[in-house]
């Protein structure tokens, strides 16, 4: 009992309370869940993780699989996305939410990462600098978990447990080098394992930065006392078994990992982004420094609080340390700026990868760095007015001069005057004789730290409500509602091996576009997209082939039911507020403005054939792809589709933007018409159908493959200012040929299948059996 109470008296349970209290306090401030209608879930929080996390409830309780699933793109293993996604034991948490409450369980998940963060920040700071005050301990642990990494962050939460890790794996280092050799194997051992497995990308990140930091403590430690070459080989070995050990605890997790990403889409390294250049001024991070401010591909934003930046400076004013120990500052000064503006450190810690978005993924390694030289100013200077002083004004000099083309906008105006009124209160602080004085001013001095982490976080989370959008609760729960009985009742409908498709979702995007193709994980059922960082490329090629593009290599665009396909897919049922031609009407309830359409012509998910089937080329039609497909599952030559004439009319208004139309040759409107316009160069472009705008096209997250409905004079019309960048393909699909094929083979489906250790086998009770050779197997 008593030892509960001193744990709970401890700093960094202090610390971790206070961070939650003040997370709260922000959340509701604003209107942001528990206690509002918004989420902080913006970006790939909405688009992925909340659909993920709906996955994870489903694993937890039996329904899903963590290793294999058929509810991800075409089916496959799904260990590289548990592993990035899902591995943070904090994730559990959400068997105690309802899929409908994701969004309520994403802002508290967030609220104790930062509360992690200012936690394991004050355990640093208490066993690094023990002579730092109670107080300033708690403000700095405080700035680490609202810096503006972990706010600009919010929408990817499964980096934070890498934050909070950071500061024990570096605590371990030092007490590896400098205090006891045991205690720090065992930290450093154990945090890199839980680095590893919460989220190995970044634990990598961790694991990089502990090699450096580990040279900057001995630098230190040999500034401070004797130096032993036999004493340094023990730490440096000592560092090493601790990171191959704790390589070796995470391994459970890490090389199942690592194989799946081996085979992934994005399986390569970028070596040709290794370029010895600066990517930008380094020294412009200054002007960074300041509220609401976020990174991008040339800058990094290092804010941490104002008292951070305040002690950075002051620290190279202060009399009390000596120059050749300002030199080693100056120097790590430096080292930090060229780990976000030397081209082969950003490549090192983007891990070897083209990073183009979410800068900078691994700033934190940078307010690190930041908060320890505060750390050192507030534990080692005793004379701190004269430092403080000439610190501000150095700061707010480079600040000012950076930013002079933008000194009326709010941040640049707030950062000044939080700066100027942090500095006076830190100096009031210092010679105030009394403590009821002492006390008046850390009070305001914690008020105002409160009003700038509310300001920076209100105004960094708002950049998201554009982007992606932000997840709203009701709206959520009413979405999740509805998908989760039509899904239940499809299945109690329909309860065989089928996939099943949508042609929306619950994300709107501008111009009829979505993101959010995780919802064959979120409501367990087998679709054909996904959108996750660990794709298949073998299953990406072939979706392309058949008219579902992809997107950076994560994301499969399904927006429309291409029936020849969907057939060719299994694809059974379709989600679908529009009619579509061939397609038939259940009686299922509707749900989402979607009902439930059946596929007559969709094609088992297991049948046989006597033919030679080999993989047909992609020549860039996705249409004869299909064709040549049908073709050799059936062993003849066969087509399903008749190439539509048209007459087209394009013309330029001005040099900025001009249009082509297609006035299309058919008025069948039992066949369903479909068009493609391969490009040779990616645009902002509008589709219109039959003067309708349909969508955006040939840019992020648009279709390549769009259903026409025919009329009389049907036209399809592109807004583009490049409109000779286009390969017109217009398509009539015959139904009855179609139901001629699926036929066929739907004649030869699988009804039972045995599975051994080589390959499956058809059950003994098969007809197949009969017949002058073994049928092979075929799977979609």
């Amino acid at each position: 009992m008593n030892l509960v109470k001193k744990v709970l008296k401890s700093r960094p349970a202090i610390a971790f309370a206070a961070s939650f209290l003040v997370t709260m306090l922000i959340l509701a401030a604003f209107g942001y869940a528990p206690f509002g209608l918004k989420s902080v879930a913006g970006a790939d929080a909405n688009i992925q993780y909340l659909d993920l996390f709906a996955y994870l409830k489903d694993v937890l309780a039996g329904k899903n699989s963590a290793t294999y699933t058929m509810s991800a793109l075409l089916g496959g293993d799904e260990v590289a996305t548990f592993a990035y996604y899902l591995m943070s034991p904090l994730n559990l948490l959400v068997v105690f939410f309802q899929k409908s409450q994701l969004p309520i369980f994403y802002d508290i998940l967030l609220a104790l990462k930062l509360s992690l963060s200012a936690s394991s920040m004050a355990i640093f700071l208490k066993h690094r600098f023990p002579k730092i005050t109670g107080k300033f301990q708690l403000f700095l642990a405080m700035s680490y978990a609202f810096c503006q990494y972990n706010i600009a962050q919010s929408c990817n939460i499964l980096w934070l447990d890498g934050v909070y890790l950071l500061p024990l794996i570096l605590l371990g280092i030092y007490q590896l080098v400098a205090v006891d050799k045991r205690k720090g194997f065992f930290l450093l051992t154990i945090s890199i394992a839980c680095s590893m497995v919460f989220n190995w990308y970044t634990g990598l990140i961790n694991i990089i930065f502990s090699a450096i930091w580990l040279v900057v403590e001995e630098i230190l430690y040999l500034y401070e006392g004797s130096y032993e070459l036999k004493a340094l080989f023990k730490r440096l070995g000592g560092y090493l078994s601790a990171v191959f050990l704790g390589l070796a605890l995470s391994a459970f997790i890490f090389l199942p990992n690592y194989v799946s990403l081996k085979s992934g889409a994005r399986s390569t390294f970028d070596w040709d982004l290794l370029k010895p250049d600066l990517i930008n001024n380094p020294f412009t991070v200054i002007g960074k420094l300041g509220l609401n401010v976020m990174s991008d591909s040339t800058n990094v934003s290092l804010y941490c609080g104002s008292i951070v930046v305040i002690a950075v400076f002051a620290l190279f004013f202060s009399k009390e340390l000596t120059a050749r120990f300002k030199s080693i500052m100056a120097l790590l000064g430096l080292g930090m700026l060229l780990l976000f503006y030397w081209q082969p450190a950003n490549f090192a810690f983007s891990l070897f990868k083209l990073v183009d978005s979410y800068w900078s993924r691994y700033s934190y390694l940078g307010i690190f760095i930041l908060i320890f030289m505060a750390g050192i100013f507030f534990s080692q200077v005793k004379d701190k007015v004269q430092p403080l002083f000439y610190g501000t004004a150095a700061y707010l000099t480079i600040f000012i001069i950076q930013n002079w083309k933008n000194l009326t906008s709010k941040g640049v105006v707030y950062t000044v005057l939080s700066t100027v009124l942090t500095a006076g209160l830190l100096i009031f602080y210092e010679k105030a004789g009394k403590k009821g004085m002492q006390k008046l001013a850390l009070l305001a001095l914690a008020g105002l730290l409160l009003t700038e982490f509310a300001y920076n976080a209100k105004k960094l989370w708002a950049t998201y409500k554009d982007d992606y959008k932000v997840a709203k609760v009701d709206e959520f729960a009413a979405y999740s509602s509805q998908q989760e009985k039509q899904i239940a009742a499809l299945k109690r409908y329909d309860p065989g091996a089928y996939r099943v498709s949508q042609t929306s979702t619950r994300l709107k995007l501008r111009l009829n576009l979505t993101a959010a193709y995780n919802e064959g994980l979120a409501y367990n059922y087998w679709p054909i997209a996904s959108y996750v960082s660990s794709q298949d490329p073998k299953q990406l090629k072939f979706l392309e082939s058949v008219g579902y593009r992809s997107a950076a290599q994560r994301v499969t665009i399904v927006n429309t039911s291409v029936l020849g396909a969907d057939s060719l897919l299994g694809v059974k049922y379709v989600l679908t507020g529009q009619a579509l031609p061939g397609l038939e009407k259940t009686a299922l309830p509707a749900a989402n403005g979607k009902s439930v359409y059946r596929n007559p012509y969709a094609l088992p998910l297991a049948f046989s054939s006597q033919n030679d089937v080999n993989n047909p080329v992609f020549t860039g039609n996705p249409f004869a792809y299909q064709e040549a497909a049908y073709s050799q599952l059936l062993g003849k030559k066969v087509t399903l589709y008749k190439r539509v004439a048209y007459k087209r009319v394009a013309y330029k208004k001005t040099v900025q933007a001009g249009k082509v139309t297609y006035v299309l040759n058919s008025k069948d409107k039992r066949n369903p018409l479909y068009g493609n316009l391969p490009w040779s160069q990616a645009g902002d472009n509008v589709l219109e159908i039959n003067g309708k705008v349909l969508s955006n096209y040939a840019g992020w997250l648009s279709p390549s493959v769009f259903f026409i409905p025919a009329q009389k004079r049907t036209r399809v019309t592109l807004k583009t200012k490049t409109p000779n960048a286009y390969q017109a393909q217009f398509y009539q699909l015959d139904l009855q040929k179609l139901a001629k094929a699926s036929q066929e083979i739907q004649a030869r489906a699988i009804k039972q299948i045995s599975f051994n250790a080589n390959f499956p086998e058809q059950s003994n009770s098969s007809p197949l059996r009969k017949g002058p050779k073994p049928a092979k197997i075929l799977y979609f």
